[in-house]
């Protein structure tokens, strides 16, 4: 199934879009199309075919904890520099 979609893009990207198309004898659809499932291929790609120290170093980042959203590393240096010049 197609599903119709409309983009905003600059006019000189459209022309050279179609004229890419044109030399590669696809549409501008087509053209995106693999684009985009390109870019999902590229993503994440499985466990198994990363390198060996890869794998160690994501097992070993999934074990970090969780930081926080509101944490700033600016805020703990300051605290740090303040503590050690006894500022604080």
């Amino acid at each position: 199934m197609t599903t119709k979609l409309t983009l905003s893009v600059d006019s000189s990207i459209v022309e050279k879009a179609r004229r890419v198309s044109k030399h590669r004898k696809t549409s501008v659809s087509a053209m995106f199309s693999n684009f985009i499932a390109s870019l999902e291929e590229e993503e994440a790609p499985p466990l198994s075919e990363v390198p060996p120290i890869t794998k160690r170093i994501l097992e070993m980042g999934a074990k970090l904890p969780k930081i926080p959203v509101e944490w700033d590393y600016r805020d703990e240096l300051s605290d740090i520099i303040a503590e050690r010049h006894g500022v604080k």
